[in-house]
């Protein structure tokens, strides 16, 4: 089977890592995270759901673009 996410072109180092979220949280904070009772019922396990919708632009999509 085909690796679906080949290596990345362009390694990143993890200073570069943290300077990226330093920057994306002073403009957004992070996205809320829910445990949802019925979810946990259904498949025997805690289910955690982040609410991209929950965001002022409803979408994740501004993160990357912050940086």
């Amino acid at each position: 089977m085909e690796n679906p996410m080949p290596e990345s072109r362009t390694p990143i180092t993890l200073e570069e890592l943290d300077q990226a979220s330093t920057l994306v949280y002073r403009v957004m904070a992070p996205t809320p995270q829910y445990a949802w009772p019925k979810l946990r019922k259904r498949v025997g396990c805690t289910v955690w759901v982040k609410h991209e919708n929950h965001t002022p632009t409803s979408a994740f999509k501004v993160r990357g673009g912050v940086v």
